[in-house]
């Protein structure tokens, strides 16, 4: 059959009922595995110490418990197009794993949560595997190298994850774990603004996954300036719950309630006019709105003491 030009099927095809849909990315990016061991030194360093390309029943593997991504807030609405790109065009880039120390699978996934969760749903179940070995610490800096990269994980991710890796392979030193991954504190101490909210504002708020960090610190900061700001939220958060507001509303809400709750109250300015030592005008009492105090005395109740002190402690006896 003889070769035609594409210049020549192009003037004959219907180019108007052609659909073209973009090309999702399958994983490690697009710049391909020897590009990203180049550009990760954690994951290059277990590659030199061996890797191994397989491809391995789906049923062979765990998620290392570890990983930041949650792997039950995947869903067909969120990862369809990786699902149907891999269907069509097969994985392009294996998912990083290593032997399953606990033994109960025989593969521990530490890069590629979403491949993983899309090979699973795919017929036959089969995953390509880059296989290294890497400890816990190891491991983690892998896949923090690659969610940075991408950058596609959510503060709520990266909070909990980062609280269960500090709790379980640092032993609970928040300054080991920042020091070993290169993480500001303040980075992490607004993370942690994520972990620690209240149990009732976490109900209050629709969606974890599109609160930010710089929200949950700020959130944290007002509660923490009076009871009476954090008793505010917390009543607020009870009465928003299951409200029809996104997230952001919902923080709004809260701050603003919090912050209004913070506010010192004023007082209603007074002056009372006190008799001492005979003069009716003795002793002029001014208290502000703002709760300033001022005394003013006469000439003649400035020339008895005893009598000032007596007069201002039975005004202050009847408030």
């Amino acid at each position: 059959m003889a070769r035609r030009k594409i210049s020549e099927i192009a003037g004959t095809a219907d180019l108007d009922s052609i659909e073209v849909e973009a090309r999702q990315k399958t994983g490690l990016h697009s710049r391909g595995r020897r590009s990203f061991l180049a550009n990760n030194d954690a994951l290059k360093s277990a590659a030199e110490q061996g890797m191994a390309e397989l491809r391995v029943s789906t049923d062979d593997c765990s998620l290392w418990p570890y990983n930041d991504r949650i792997y039950d807030g995947l869903s067909e609405e969120n990862c369809k197009s990786l699902k149907d790109d891999i269907q069509l065009n097969g994985q392009l880039q294996p998912v990083v794993a290593r032997r399953d120390p606990s033994g109960r699978k025989q593969y521990e996934i530490i890069i590629g949560t979403r491949r993983f969760w899309a090979c699973q749903r795919i017929p036959g179940k089969q995953i390509k595997i880059a296989l290294i070995e890497a400890d816990d610490k190891q491991a983690y800096k892998i896949m923090r190298s690659e969610n940075a990269e991408r950058d596609d994980t959510t503060p709520y991710e990266k909070a909990l994850n980062a609280s269960r890796v500090i709790a379980d392979i640092y032993q609970g030193s928040q300054k080991a774990y920042c020091l070993d991954n290169g993480i500001a504190e303040g980075t992490l101490s607004n993370w942690m603004a994520i972990v620690e909210l209240d149990p009732e504002i976490k109900a209050a708020i629709p969606d974890m996954y599109a609160l930010s960090a710089n929200q949950a610190a700020k959130l944290r900061t007002v509660m923490n300036k009076k009871t009476a700001a954090k008793k505010a939220v917390l009543e607020l958060a009870r009465e928003l719950k299951g409200c029809d507001f996104d997230t952001t509303t919902v923080i709004k809400k809260l701050i603003a309630a919090g912050e209004q709750a913070a506010k010192p109250k004023l007082r209603r300015a007074i002056e009372k006019t006190v008799a001492v030592a005979g003069d009716k005008q003795g002793m002029v009492i001014k208290r502000s709105a703002s709760g300033a105090v001022t005394i003013k005395l006469s000439k003649a109740a400035a020339q008895d003491k005893a009598a000032v002190i007596k007069a201002l402690g039975k005004h202050l006896e009847q408030g």
